[in-house]
């Protein structure tokens, strides 16, 4: 148990400490013009004007009267504001990362803020009840509960905006990672798309120009007529003329086939582009019906799996037959479901 002279010792000491803490000045610590509007503690302003006000309250209490276990708890709260003051007040926005700084400097009050009531608030009770004004000093004290509720309130409701715009935007974010991935896989069937096209043009020019020179030999063989030197010349000069043609024919055949691939592979890219660009749109559509969400991913994956008919192909795939990954995809949601 301390003594009268511990008593009165400590009592000096927080007296000299909350007359000098409260010799502070807004401006000394908002340092809004040293420091300017962004790295200045304006933020922090209110806080301030809360915890001065706190401890010149208990500046007004004869603390000679209070327990020294409370004085004792209350001091080091006091030392700790007075510490943090001190830091804002000697902040140097040279050093590394000066705003995460300033935010952990308030922060560090906020958090502490409320060991500072809770050390405070015996303190003043103590002093209500050795006053003779009771009535005065209770409504006093319920006064300021009152206004710490509010605080208290109205720092749920700034965290509960905060946390919801936290989340909006993470949605955002999130939605924009998926935009982005379907984006990525919509430029890999446009540079298919555009360099089977680019392919096609060009084989197309071959076969127009393999059929031209096709229709010019023709036309030059017939007015080429063998000469009387045997039927044996004849004949050469038949197989000739036939070798010719075959192989020009061959050319033309070859030139066709190739046109016509790179025009299905061109055909078929396209669509698959068209069928992500529209994906989004549908999907989004949809809402919240996850029914109809699956149906247009597996219409979505059977169009860019799946071998659609367009037409250029002999022996293109039938559209509707069933495609492994499909089925794949679907025995993968279900499980899930499950």
């Amino acid at each position: 148990m301390a003594t009268l002279e511990q008593q009165k010792q400590l009592s000096d000491q927080i007296k000299s400490k909350l007359q000098q803490f409260l010799t502070i000045s807004l401006d000394e610590l908002t340092r809004e013009t040293q420091l300017g509007q962004q790295l200045s503690f304006k933020s922090g302003e209110q806080l301030f004007v809360k915890i001065i006000d706190l401890f010149k309250k208990v500046n007004s209490v004869e603390l000679y009267e209070i327990p020294y276990k409370m004085l004792n708890g209350f001091n080091g709260q006091l030392d700790h504001a007075i510490s943090v003051f001190d830091q804002i007040k000697n902040f140097n926005p040279a050093t590394n990362n000066p705003v995460g700084q300033r935010d952990s400097l308030i922060d560090q009050l906020e958090n502490q803020y409320e060991s500072y009531y809770s050390t405070a608030i015996p303190i003043l009770t103590t002093s209500l009840l050795n006053t003779n004004d009771l009535s005065l000093e209770r409504a006093k004290l319920n006064e300021a509960l009152t206004e710490l509720e509010k605080e208290k309130e109205k720092t749920k409701k700034d965290s509960e905006k905060y946390l919801n715009e936290i989340k909006d935007v993470l949605s955002k974010a999130r939605q924009a990672a998926v935009e982005v991935g379907v984006a990525q896989h919509n430029m890999i069937f446009k540079e298919e798309a555009d360099e089977h096209k680019n392919l096609s043009e060009k084989w197309l020019r071959w076969t127009i120009g393999v059929l031209i020179a096709i229709t010019l030999v023709g036309i030059g063989l017939l007015y080429v007529k063998p000469s009387d030197e045997g039927a044996h010349f004849l004949i050469h000069f038949t197989i000739t003329k036939i070798v010719i043609l075959t192989v020009m024919f061959y050319a033309l055949a070859i030139c066709t086939r190739n046109y016509k691939a790179h025009k299905h592979n061109s055909i078929l890219n396209k669509h698959r582009q068209n069928a992500l660009n529209t994906f989004e749109t549908f999907s989004k559509a949809a809402g919240a019906d996850l029914q109809t969400k699956n149906a247009v991913l597996l219409e979505a994956t059977h169009t860019i799996f799946s071998n659609q008919q367009t037409g250029y192909l002999n022996n293109d795939g039938e559209s509707d037959s069933p495609n492994k990954i499909i089925e794949i995809i679907k025995n993968s949601a279900s499980k899930s479901q499950e």
